[in-house]
């Protein structure tokens, strides 16, 4: 029996895993507490695992948004944590509590590895993998395998440069994808549009209700969007790109994009690069970090 833990450690929530031969056979689910003294994360990634646990598991992967080293199973720094969760050898940590191997990769990465083996982008190749949520992550599976280039940050689609001296990242660098498509850059444009600070959802009913700023808002986006994904196709020329995180399933937003992004490439044939969304959701980086075993 092939048994191995996942986690997706992300701002709000701690997704776990027991995987079986590839397959989520238990799951659950625990508060990160992102802001809260790192022995309490810590301990709050403990239960995570604590309710999945399994004594057959032969490894603990882990998925969790930031830039890692992943040769020493450090967390260099994350988004979703402040100043005192930076430079934590999570692997260590986790190795000494549960006495089993562990691995640590970013969670886009795990995303696009979930995607690439079980998920959208099965029995294709290469892959790029996209999600769109609070934030915008990417990962790049070759051969089942994710590419993290030579010091390790390849795949950091959310911050290709689409737009100099634009709307500023949350890295604190402007111009980047992720201003222009995530969940917080759909805010941030409609603030800067109409001087009001609303939430996502009421952005999307108002464009449902086709209010001009909101339209304005999404075709920022949208066009935005187009450009990255065109990106990703004429750098890479990948066999199918998976799109995932909540925006992905906004189709006003995404549809359009998709075939601007074709419009765009620069294929003088019709583009072959296969865009689909996500199929496993939720579970897609709690699988990734588990087939990091594989």
């Amino acid at each position: 029996m092939n048994y191995h833990i996942g986690l997706d450690i992300g701002g709000t929530k701690i997704a776990a895993g027991l995987i079986l031969n590839k397959k989520i056979i238990k799951k659950a689910r625990v508060n990160t507490n992102a802001k809260a003294k790192k022995t309490q994360i810590i301990n709050n990634i403990f239960n995570a695992i604590d309710l999945v646990f399994d004594s057959k598991a032969t490894g603990i992967g882990i998925g969790i948004a930031g830039q890692i080293d992943q040769k020493n199973g450090i967390l260099i720094s994350s988004p979703n944590f402040s100043n005192n969760f930076k430079n934590v050898k999570i692997e260590k940590i986790i190795n000494q509590k549960f006495k089993k191997p562990v691995k640590i990769e970013n969670d886009a990465n795990c995303f696009a590895l979930g995607e690439a083996i079980c998920g959208a982008g099965k029995g294709y190749n290469p892959i790029a993998g996209l999600t769109l949520g609070t934030g915008v992550g990417g990962g790049i599976i070759i051969n089942k395998k994710i590419y993290h280039g030579k010091f390790g940050f390849a795949g950091e689609i959310g911050h290709m440069i689409i737009e100099k001296n634009g709307f500023v990242c949350s890295c604190g660098k402007n111009g980047h994808l992720e201003a222009y498509t995530s969940g917080t850059a759909m805010t941030k444009i409609y603030q800067k549009i109409t001087g009001q600070n609303k939430n996502s959802l009421f952005v999307e009913e108002k464009f449902k209700q086709g209010e001009k700023n909101a339209v304005k808002t999404f075709k920022i986006m949208s066009e935005a969007l187009a450009c990255g994904i065109s990106n990703i196709i004429n750098i890479l020329d990948p066999e199918i790109i998976v799109l995932g995180g909540g925006l992905s399933k906004v189709k006003s937003l995404i549809m359009p994009a998709i075939k601007l992004a074709k419009e765009q490439s620069i294929s003088k044939k019709p583009n072959k690069t296969k865009i689909a969304i996500s199929i496993l959701k939720d579970d897609a980086a709690v699988l990734g970090a588990a087939l990091l075993f594989n």
